[in-house]
């Protein structure tokens, strides 16, 4: 019984299988044959019309080749409004629409066109010693020259020096030591402005300015630090500067005393005793400090431009005394050199001639004279400024000898020992002065005037 029941549901099963296997041979026949039959169509049509053929190849129609939309709804359109398909153009018009790339492996990729909101910061590369010294430098000696410290404090924001802002000081220092003392001023006044807070000017619509203080370029413990740099450097800046110890030392009172740095610095250096160069620096700046009543502000003295001209004069004067007293040459033209005016010589030969001429001592002609020839073998005082000076006191003469009344006499000696020793030329010693008047034998002055030459000046030379 069981046997014909399993029987009868196999041949149930194949009759279906059957069934469902002539319905789809049957779907196969139908469309094959539809699609025959468009094909006969489409082929006499085109051969009727004579548009399909072309140079002898006919299109391909059907399933290929055929860009028309298939779908049962479809109103025969191309598909994608003809921008579709593999090696088309694209739509009319999509060559003015600016396409982007989403596709990093694409050639044409480009990641600023994509919008994934994401912040970029600048970031500056942090500069190591080497490329802040060629940097910082150049700005430095450009400094000396217009003295501008706005410019240098903006020029130096913009690098990107971070922890390494005591190599400025040290480049300051360093250039300023190697220079007169009219710099060194102006490296402690740029030493005060970098240490001072910022001030942003900005303008209202109303035509207001409101200021705004911000952070200084330099903190005490920057400028602290680019002093002890100093201090371990003195032996190598002593070989371009002598006198580094001293004049680092008057680098360091000034800083104190513009409230730049702490005090406390000093006793640091003072706690070195191994280290001789720091102890004289660190002694030179307490004693600075120490003296009564005394400003720092001029430890570098004045520039000599920046002087009055009384000044000078005064200076000049005071020089040429303490020389007659002295007789050391070297340390009167050191004084000329310090005073820092080669403009203004001039008057320094005019203020020799004039005092050879007031002392009317044989001693103090002859060292004036050699003085004079002193300063035109070094060069330090120029042709220029001695004609000048010469000139000067010519024309000075008749007032000269209301004071003297041998002021001629003692002015010829002078010219004639200043030629022979050709401190002067021929041409200025022919334009001298001379107010001739009819000499007796009895008044003996000839013997002096012709035998000059055996004087004892002629021995300092």
């Amino acid at each position: 019984m069981m046997d014909s029941d399993m029987v009868q549901n196999s041949n149930a099963a194949k009759n279906a299988y059957d069934a469902e296997l002539l319905k789809v041979k049957e779907k196969k026949r139908t469309r094959r044959d539809s699609s025959n039959r468009s094909k006969e169509t489409v082929t006499v049509s085109a051969v009727s019309n004579g548009s399909t053929a072309m140079n002898g190849v006919s299109k391909k129609n059907g399933k290929f080749g055929d860009r028309k939309s298939r779908s049962l709804y479809g109103r025969g359109l191309p598909k994608k409004g003809g921008g579709g398909g593999k090696g088309t153009w694209g739509k009319l018009g999509d060559e003015l629409e600016q396409v982007s790339y989403l596709d990093d492996h694409d050639p044409n990729y480009d990641s600023e066109e994509e919008n994934n909101a994401i912040s970029y910061k600048p970031v500056k590369p942090e500069w190591n010693r080497d490329e802040i010294e060629k940097t910082v430098v150049p700005i430095l000696k450009e400094f000396f020259e217009h003295a501008q410290t706005t410019e240098v404090i903006e020029a130096l924001s913009d690098i990107n020096i971070r922890d390494k802002k005591a190599l400025v000081i040290i480049c300051l220092i360093t250039l300023a030591m190697e220079r007169k003392n009219e710099f060194r001023e102006l490296a402690s006044q740029l030493l005060l402005a970098l240490s001072l807070p910022k001030q942003h000017v900005h303008m209202n619509g109303n035509g207001n300015h409101s200021g705004q203080l911000g952070r200084p370029f330099l903190n005490s413990e920057d400028i602290r630090l680019g002093f002890l740099s100093l201090c371990d450097d003195l032996p190598d800046l002593i070989l371009d500067t002598p006198d580094a110890a001293q004049v680092l030392g008057k680098f360091l009172a000034r800083a104190i005393f513009d409230q730049v740095l702490s005090s406390e610095i000093i006793d640091v250096l003072k706690d070195d005793p191994d280290f001789t160069l720091s102890m004289t620096c660190a002694k030179e700046a307490q004693n600075l400090l120490s003296i009564p009543h005394y400003d720092l502000k001029i430890v570098w003295g004045k520039a000599g431009g920046i002087q009055p001209v009384s000044v000078l004069k005064t200076k000049m004067t005071t020089l040429l005394k303490e020389y007659l007293s002295s007789g050391d040459s070297e340390e009167a033209m050191r004084c000329a050199t310090d005073l820092d005016v080669p403009h203004f010589h001039h008057e320094l030969v005019y203020e020799a001639v004039l005092m050879a001429i007031e002392v009317s001592t044989e001693r103090a002609g002859n060292m004036l004279v050699h003085l004079l020839k002193r300063f035109a073998d070094t060069a330090i005082v120029t042709t220029d400024q001695i004609t000048q000076g010469f000139v000067r006191i010519y024309n000075e003469m008749p007032d000269v000898n209301l004071d003297v009344p041998n002021a001629y006499f003692y002015l010829e000696q002078i010219v004639n020992k200043c030629y022979d020793l050709k401190v002067i030329g021929l041409k200025l010693k022919v334009q001298a002065p001379n107010r001739s008047r009819k000499r007796f034998v009895s008044e003996g002055d000839g013997g002096k005037l012709k035998n000059y030459r055996n004087d004892n000046y002629f021995d300092l030379v």
